[in-house]
């Protein structure tokens, strides 16, 4: 994706309009610059794809609808690798009840206005088989935010379309077709939503910050702000 903010914008508010989500559309900007004069291609050489994205407040006001539009709804893929009724749960468990976890106490910059998210489309090679915990100290200490639930469930929407299955990463680890992902940025003080999308669905729960998976995955990014 070109990092252009102008292009960013139009292929994100083409992406809320097919999915019924025209208030996050009507919420970024008509025309934008980075704030701060800050170029989005300089904020980290690997980061090398973006995603427009409405306040905050905004994206938590939809996310019943936007689970419906991008976790429920059917997919241009094949039949094998249609959505199902999501696995929702805000702690570990068999039994869904629903609800997901994602952390409101302080959404930082995504708070202040529409920003773009701007990531490295693979996985954090140094994160494999960290706890939830110490990736979120190895991105804070590189000054890295990683995924929210809403921006997961936009963004793996967004790649299953582009890619017909639901591998979400440019560059998929096997030929599975799936993915498993922290959500770091979803995290409070004692949990994390994880993520695993198949052609089973998408599967989408939280766990323990000390849990450890040597195959779930963590995607690192920097929060942009539009003006």
């Amino acid at each position: 994706m070109n990092l252009d903010p102008t292009d960013i914008l139009r292929t994100s508010r083409r992406f809320y309009a097919q999915h019924h989500l025209a208030d996050w559309a009507e919420a970024l900007p008509a025309t934008a610059s980075f704030a701060d004069g800050e170029a989005a291609p300089s904020v980290e050489r690997s980061f090398t794809h973006a995603f427009a994205f409405p306040p905050f407040d905004v994206q938590m006001a939809g996310l019943d609808r936007l689970i419906d539009e991008t976790a429920r709804k059917p997919a241009p893929v094949p039949d094998n690798q249609q959505y199902v009724e999501p696995f929702l749960a805000d702690h570990w468990t068999k039994t869904p009840n629903g609800k997901v976890l994602q952390s409101t106490d302080d959404p930082g910059p995504r708070a202040w206005g529409a920003y773009v998210f701007v990531f490295a489309p693979n996985p954090v090679q140094k994160c494999w088989g960290m706890t939830g915990k110490q990736i979120r100290e190895h991105f804070q200490a590189k000054d890295w935010h990683g995924l929210t639930v809403p921006e997961y469930l936009v963004l793996q929407r967004f790649y299953c379309e582009k890619y017909g299955d639901h591998r979400f990463f440019e560059k998929p680890e096997d030929d599975s077709g799936a993915h498993s992902l922290w959500l770091i940025d979803s995290m409070d003080d004692k949990n994390c939503s994880v993520a695993l999308g198949s052609n089973r669905g998408l599967n989408l729960q939280a766990c323990s910050i000390t849990n450890r998976d040597s195959k779930r995955a963590a995607v690192a990014g920097r929060i942009v702000l539009l003006q």
